[in-house]
């Protein structure tokens, strides 16, 4: 695969005019991400010479990105550009840290600049648009094709229904004592779980106030993660040790971001034939939930607001978010990207089962209040305590209805 860095910071600085220039300041999370951070920002830099670019050191991840930028807003010195999990956008919304974008949309049509109503809606709080996505991602269902099809599946028809998904795991377990049928990886926060309710066609919290985890369907959604343990196989590992028994070609079907894809890649490389394919549905109208980053606007200076608006529409457009694509395994926020992309994704179908699944992506949903990383934690340890068999299903999704209800804005 070709390597997409052909412009140097050091190539930039000589090529730029010393006159006075439009300084952003942009903060984001994941240091992993820097690199093709920074080859955005050269490229926008080589198209915008009268704008420069400051990268603050990278969060560890979005909560401690939160937590930072609020303590610079708090300091009078938050970054001019921020890119907030858009499940956090909430939060920044909340104390008036952010205001909605309509002075720099204007008459623009973004439907016809490759945005679609369903990927807008990602950075959109209460339908109003406060950001643009800069990445998104969907959990898919990475599979071993050669154990599905010692089991007797298919890989090139795998079940789109967690229950048949779930028999097949049973088969690929039975193999043998050192196979894995399947792991759903509970993550690092309440995305994953949010996904499962995605699947059963529900958002965390109805329109009406209702828990989902208070519903009969909410309820059979977390039972799926029983499931997986008391039928597919999945046992109580780390998703790190899971991951590696995946590499090592011992494991058959593992559900995790589509932003993995790339470590799957050069982890296996050719040693066995691999893929990726959609999420399973609870339900007929199931969904899949959706993850990533939201650009966001954080200053209020005229002058830095427009430059910042560019460079958002920039990294949101077809040539950056094919290079996101090919350097991390997201999936497009632009559809002009998928042209840009085909060869790639001829060559990398992996990669692609993310971007075919938008049309079902649910938003990634961010709690009522100040309270969402704590609820997110509630979520968190009540699934890993079905998965270590310290209560079943039932009795988690009642604590978490419980718990989650006294986090909730009175």
């Amino acid at each position: 695969m070709k390597t997409l860095f052909p412009l140097t910071g050091l190539a930039l600085a000589a090529a730029l005019p010393a006159t006075a220039q439009t300084e952003l300041t942009v903060y984001h999370a994941w240091p992993h991400h820097a690199e093709w951070q920074q080859e955005i920002a050269d490229r926008f830099i080589a198209a915008n010479p009268d704008v420069s670019i400051d990268f603050q050191a990278p969060a560890p991840d979005y909560d401690e990105g939160l937590v930072s930028v609020i303590r610079q807003n708090l300091a009078g010195d938050p970054p001019d550009v921020f890119m907030a999990g858009s499940h956090l956008l909430g939060d920044l919304v909340a104390r008036d840290m952010v205001q909605p974008l309509d002075d720099m949309i204007g008459d623009t049509d973004l439907n016809a600049e490759g945005y679609t109503d369903a990927v807008l809606a990602f950075t959109q709080v209460n339908g109003t648009q406060y950001g643009l996505p800069w990445t998104s991602s969907t959990p898919v269902m990475f599979y071993n094709a050669e154990l599905v099809e010692q089991a007797g599946g298919d890989p090139d028809d795998l079940p789109d229904t967690w229950e048949e998904t779930i028999a097949l795991a049973a088969d690929i377990d039975a193999l043998g004592d050192d196979i894995m049928g399947m792991y759903y990886t509970p993550g690092d926060d309440d995305w994953m779980t949010q996904n499962l309710l995605a699947s059963a066609g529900l958002a965390p919290i109805a329109e009406d106030g209702t828990i989902a985890f208070d519903t009969d369907r909410g309820r059979e959604a977390i039972a799926l993660f029983e499931r997986l343990h008391d039928e597919g196989g999945q046992t109580a590992i780390s998703n790190n040790d899971a991951r590696q028994q995946m590499y090592a070609g011992k494991l058959g079907l593992y559900f995790n971001s589509t932003a993995a894809v790339r470590s799957f890649e050069r982890e296996i490389g050719d040693r066995f034939a691999w893929g990726t394919a959609q999420m399973p549905k609870l339900v007929d109208e199931g969904g899949v939930a959706s993850g990533g980053m939201a650009a966001v606007i954080l200053t209020d200076d005229p002058e830095k607001r427009a430059a910042a608006w560019d460079y958002l529409l920039f990294g949101t457009g077809p040539e950056a978010q094919a290079l996101v694509v090919e350097n991390t395994g997201y999936m497009p926020v632009n559809t002009g990207a998928l042209e840009v992309l085909g060869d790639f994704y001829q060559d990398h179908p992996q990669f692609e089962t993310s971007a075919q699944q938008t049309d079902r992506a649910y938003p990634w949903f961010g709690w009522p209040g100040q309270n969402g990383a704590r609820i997110s934690q509630i979520v968190l340890d009540r699934m890993a305590a079905i998965a270590n068999d310290q209560q079943s299903a039932e009795e988690a999704a009642a604590g978490m209805t419980e718990e989650i209800a006294a986090q909730l804005p009175q």
